[in-house]
């Protein structure tokens, strides 16, 4: 019992050895294959004050042109003409929906309805006409003995 605590000891040294050594290993290999921020930007040198000026000024004409450049389109399109016309084709839109609701709601009250009609005369039991004239049917009237079940009566035997 004693060799077996012993050998178990072993391997579990072993792989915790061999484990560390691949540890090692792999982390050369992510050192190795990490890029610095200056490998990855060059020569960067930073900006002057007038360079900074310089590009703030182009930005600002580029908002300006930009800016006149939508005014233009606004002003050569209808704008007040195209919201009137979206504001009509939702206010159709709408009043489609409704329309098939109600629409709808119309023929579900209809099936109701005919169902109701249907299970009314489905519940309503059948006039039976009354015989009339010689029609009508001479039923006899079973003796004692037939109606008994255990035959208490006296009578007839079957």
């Amino acid at each position: 019992m004693n060799q077996i605590i012993k050998d178990f000891g072993k391997g579990i040294k072993q792989l915790g050895q061999e484990t560390g050594e691949k540890l090692v290993s792999e982390t050369g290999t992510i050192a190795e294959s990490i890029i610095t921020a200056k490998e990855l930007l060059g020569d960067i040198k930073p900006m002057s004050d007038e360079e900074i000026n310089k590009k703030r000024m182009e930005d600002e004409e580029k908002k300006k042109r930009e800016m006149e450049n939508v005014r233009s389109q606004m002003l050569s399109r209808n704008v007040e003409g195209e919201v009137k016309q979206v504001r009509n084709e939702k206010e159709k839109e709408e009043e489609e929906k409704e329309k098939m609701f109600l629409e709808n709601l119309r023929r579900q009250r209809e099936e109701e309805r005919q169902n109701q009609i249907i299970n009314s005369e489905m519940m309503t039991p059948l006039k039976h006409h009354k015989d009339k004239g010689g029609n009508r049917r001479k039923t006899q009237q079973p003796d004692q003995s037939q109606m008994s079940q255990t035959a208490e009566y006296k009578g007839k035997i079957d």
